[in-house]
């Protein structure tokens, strides 16, 4: 079975991707909107929270995960994965795919989006360097947790107004969102480039991370979508219901462990 979390609605992109390609896979989802945004978070938070989701998958049969949360990747996941990885077991994070999916579409310059703890950890960065690409990063510290309660549009193009001018200044040919929250905000994005008459390729990285899946796990089972929250969000339940079916149910679990926002 796998295990996909996040701190909320952003890891149903991945999920459901996951679903597309793989019919028959058994999928388990935790979204901890108990303890979202996980993106202003220390490493030392991040760390005990995605210990906790992982422990909770795997106490509902997960024995292979993906860490839909670009928060996460790379300096907690690595740690993590030492802990939770066996011969049978594996560990996706969201960068490693990303990359290698941008690195395959352009040779152009590259902003990527992203909360402020995937800024601030410059695991982008790095990551495209070494594949000598040019890239920039900017922190939108507010637009995950908008899109996580349906703010208005005009509140979304106030919030994404600086990635939009930032790549226009530098010239970008793709925006990467690195938060898996940012998709959901696509169509605004969208538009605020075609206000501003600028063409740009806007990279989700959703059906990368999805097909390193597939190539990585055993999607065979009896197609079983199990989902549960730490907090309960009727925009989370709708999302649900709009990716996977009307039938689709989402289960509400106490967290022991939460940390205090």
């Amino acid at each position: 079975m796998i295990g996909i979390f996040d701190s909320g609605i952003g890891g149903l992109g991945v999920a459901s991707q996951i679903r597309k390609k793989a019919p028959l896979a058994d999928l388990v989802y935790f979204g901890d909107l108990a303890n979202m945004p996980y993106g202003p978070r220390k490493t030392e938070e991040l760390f005990e929270l995605t210990l906790n989701a992982m422990r909770f998958l795997k106490s509902k049969g997960a024995t292979q995960f993906v860490a839909a949360c670009n928060s996460l990747s790379v300096t907690v996941i690595a740690p993590l994965a030492d802990l939770f990885e066996t011969p049978k077991t594996r560990v996706i994070e969201m960068v490693v795919p990303t990359v290698n999916a941008v690195c395959e579409r352009t040779h152009g310059k590259i902003l990527i989006a992203a909360t402020l703890a995937t800024v601030r950890s410059g695991m982008y960065e790095c990551a495209f360097t070494q594949q000598r690409l040019s890239v920039e990063a900017i922190a939108l510290p507010k637009l995950a947790e908008a899109v996580e309660r349906l703010a208005s549009e005009s509140e979304l193009e106030e919030i994404i107004a600086p990635a939009v001018q930032k790549a226009i200044d530098m010239h970008a040919q793709m925006l990467v969102f690195g938060c898996t929250q940012f998709p959901f905000a696509r169509s605004v994005f969208s538009r605020a480039f075609e206000k501003r008459e600028y063409e740009i390729e806007l990279f989700d990285p959703s059906e990368a991370v999805a097909d390193e899946a597939i190539k990585t796990f055993n999607v065979e089972g009896e197609a079983l979508n199990t989902f549960f929250v730490s907090k309960s969000s009727q925009v989370f339940n709708q999302t649900v219901i709009d990716l996977f079916g009307s039938h689709t149910k989402v289960t509400l679990i106490n967290t022991e462990k939460s940390v205090d926002n």
